[in-house]
C-alpha cells in the first residue's frame, strides 16, 4: 500500500469516526442535559443538524494544521479540541456559559495527550512554555474578568489555561496569535450582532466559541500572521 493511499484511508476513516461520534454529541446536546437552574433557560435547545457537519469539517482542518507544524504524534490532543470546541460553542451560544464539567477536567486531559508527542520530538521545553503560556494567558483572563464591563464569566476563564497549554506547546507566537484573533473575532461578532439589532450595548455575549475559532486560526496561520505584522 502506498504512503499516498494508506493517508486518504486514515482520512477517510476520521471523517466516519468524527461524523458518528458528532451524531452522538448532538443527540446529547439536544436533550439539554447540560443546563442548570442558574441558566433559567425556557426556551428549546439550538438545531442539531450542525454539529456533525460541523465536528468533521474542523477535524479535517486540525489534522491539516497539526500535520503540517509538528509530529502526528499531537493530533490526537487537536482532535479532542475540536470535539471540545463543538460541544462549548454549542452550550455557549445556549445558556452563555461554559460548564465546569467539561472546562476543568480539559486542563489535565490535554496535559496528559501532550506527552507522547513532547517524547517523540524530545523537546521538553515545549511542555515548559506551554505551562508558562498556560499560566500567563490564564492571568489575563481573570484581569480582565474584573475590569469593570470586561464581560467574561468563569467558563472563559477557565477555558484559558487550556487554550493557553495548546498553543503554547507550538511557540508563545501562537498564543499571541490565538488570542489576538479571539478578540479580533469575538468583536467582529459584537458588531454584527448590534447593526442587526440581535444585541443592544448591555447584552451578554458568548465568548467561549471565539476563544475556540482564535486557537483554530492560530494553529493554520500562526507564521503568516506574525510575518504579516513584521513586514508590516
Amino acid at each position: 500500500m502506498s504512503d499516498g493511499l494508506g493517508l486518504v484511508l486514515a482520512l477517510l476513516a476520521l471523517v466516519v469516526v468524527a461524523a458518528v461520534v458528532g451524531r452522538v454529541t448532538a443527540r446529547e446536546l439536544a436533550t439539554g442535559g447540560y443546563r442548570i437552574p442558574e441558566d433559567e433557560a425556557t426556551h428549546r435547545p439550538p438545531p442539531s443538524w450542525w454539529v456533525a457537519p460541523l465536528l468533521v469539517g474542523l477535524v479535517l482542518f486540525v489534522t491539516s494544521a497539526v500535520g503540517g507544524t509538528a509530529t502526528y504524534a499531537a493530533l490526537p490532543a487537536y482532535l479532542l479540541f475540536a470535539w471540545l470546541s463543538v460541544c462549548l460553542v454549542w452550550i455557549d451560544l445556549d445558556v452563555h456559559r461554559l460548564p465546569v464539567g467539561l472546562t476543568r477536567p480539559a486542563l489535565p486531559a490535554f496535559a496528559l495527550l501532550l506527552l507522547p508527542p513532547t517524547i517523540a520530538t524530545g523537546e521538553w521545553d515545549r511542555l515548559l512554555v506551554a505551562a508558562i503560556c498556560s499560566l500567563g494567558l490564564t492571568a489575563i483572563y481573570v484581569a480582565f474578568a474584573f475590569l469593570p464591563g470586561g464581560g467574561f464569566g468563569g467558563g472563559d476563564v477557565q477555558l484559558a489555561p487550556t487554550i493557553g497549554l495548546l498553543l503554547g506547546w507550538f511557540s508563545v507566537g501562537h498564543v499571541v496569535v490565538g488570542t489576538l484573533a479571539a478578540f479580533v473575532l469575538g468583536g467582529f461578532g459584537a458588531v454584527v450582532l448590534l447593526l442587526s439589532g440581535r444585541a443592544g450595548r448591555k447584552t451578554a455575549m458568548a465568548f467561549g466559541p471565539f476563544m475556540c475559532a482564535g486557537l483554530l486560526v492560530a494553529l493554520a496561520w500562526t507564521e503568516e500572521v506574525l510575518a504579516g505584522l513584521v513586514g508590516g
